[in-house]
């Protein structure tokens, strides 16, 4: 049994508008298509950069409130809060004992926490607060120990 091969011209038989269909896309599309992309990856962007700034704020916070919590604990084991002068390090390198602190955490944003005794924020006690991701003291951006 022998079989005839038979071929046929597909181009001849499409219409005009399904030859172009089969073209591929224009140049304009795929320039559509590439803004479309880039306005999407932008607003994730945009959504992703917030997201990340309250997380560092949360977690400053929180290191803020641990930092206070071996404050509480040095006070009940001295007696007294440290001084200002003394600072944190009091915490890693007390007058005698062990430290209540292997070392000292830093801020999400890379600076070193502050201690403030008395507090401004809290009066009856100390403030230990961050700089914030502009590292600058004392502006909105700050985070610390207190209730907001």
């Amino acid at each position: 049994m022998h079989m005839k091969t038979i071929s046929i011209d597909v181009e001849r038989l499409c219409t005009p508008a399904a030859r172009r269909r089969h073209r591929g896309m224009s140049l304009l599309e795929i320039m559509v298509v590439i803004t479309l992309i880039g306005l999407v990856t932008a607003a994730i962007g945009v959504s992703v950069i917030g997201q990340l700034r309250d997380g560092q704020r949360n977690a400053a916070r929180n290191q803020a409130h641990e930092i206070a919590k071996s404050v509480d604990i040095y006070q009940m084991q001295y007696g007294a809060y440290p001084s200002t002068a003394q600072g944190l390090t009091a915490l890693a390198s007390p007058p005698k004992g062990k430290p209540i602190m292997d070392a000292l955490p830093r801020a999400p944003w890379g600076n070193d926490y502050l201690y403030l005794a008395p507090g401004q924020k809290n009066p009856g006690r100390f403030d230990i607060r961050s700089k914030g991701n502009d590292g600058i003291e004392g502006n909105e951006d700050d985070v610390g120990n207190w209730q907001e």
